[in-house]
């Protein structure tokens, strides 16, 4: 199996359904609309600067669930807080997702 074609056609959903309601404050989420293609390199930046975030690799911030989960929050419009209080199964999905577009969007490097 080619890796770099999996990583091509690798498809982000734009909605994420939860696996069950959390309430967080007064605000209940079902789903989250997830805007990964809005993200720039300045958010990544910004979140590589927060406590747990940094590995000390910047090629290894892919791979820390916190980082990760710091981008989704990004990505959903809310904060880190609200995305601690999702079922592990979702905040799982969800820092995948967040991993899977990162790493595609490096897929797109061809050697010159």
């Amino acid at each position: 199996m080619n890796a770099d074609k999996v990583l091509d056609n690798f498809t982000i959903p734009k909605k994420y359904k939860l696996t069950k309601p959390v309430t967080v404050g007064d605000k209940t989420y079902s789903e989250l609309d997830l805007n990964f293609d809005e993200l720039t390199s300045e958010d990544m930046e910004s979140v590589a600067k927060l406590p747990g975030c940094n590995s000390g690799d910047a090629n290894m911030n892919e791979f820390s669930k916190t980082y990760l989960m710091h981008i989704v929050a990004l990505a959903a419009g809310i904060t880190i807080n609200e995305v601690r209080k999702f079922a592990i199964a979702d905040g799982t999905a969800l820092t995948i997702m967040a991993q899977g577009f990162l790493m595609s969007a490096a897929s797109r490097i061809t050697a010159q």
